[in-house]
């Protein structure tokens, strides 16, 4: 019976199978990788943004998130308390702006000085989100440069 025999494949298709086998763990690190470098780039666009943020209070609030997969990376306020008065929603007014209650004055001749009804947001998400997504383009090439390397051995 003839058959061809190529050693090199056998080689080549162990090396793949064990760099499969790490792969999961490889995307977690990616993962986590690119969430500590958008985690990075909201902070700065905290303090860009002109809020006043002296203590550290809001970024502190905000804390970076793998999936439980390993499958994404998000930048969001800390889980805890809700309500009103929680760190996701005191984001969230933050970052989107919110309204101002009228005032209650009950004289026919009270004039009120608030001349708009909302007080503007400062964007902070919005603008860290274009440089993250390039960070993380950044980080997604050098992963798969890590991974041929590995796989050319």
């Amino acid at each position: 019976m003839q058959s061809i025999q190529i050693d090199g494949i056998s080689k080549f298709d162990s090396d793949l199978e064990d760099l499969l086998g790490k792969l999961p763990d490889k995307r977690r690190e990616l993962h986590q990788r690119i969430a500590k470098t958008t985690k990075e780039e909201v902070d700065k666009q905290i303090n860009a943004s002109g809020l006043k943020d002296s203590s550290g209070k809001i970024k502190d609030w905000q804390e970076s998130h793998v999936g439980s997969g390993g499958g994404y990376a998000a930048v969001r306020a800390e889980k805890g308390a809700t309500g009103k008065n929680s760190p996701g929603a005191i984001t969230n007014y933050l970052e989107n702006g919110h309204r101002i209650r009228e005032p209650g004055g009950n004289s026919k001749t009270y004039r009120p000085r608030i001349k708009k009804p909302y007080v503007d947001g400062y964007h902070f998400y919005q603008s860290a989100q274009t440089s993250a997504e390039a960070k993380a383009i950044s980080e997604a090439e050098k992963f798969v440069e890590e991974f041929r390397q590995k796989l050319e051995g």
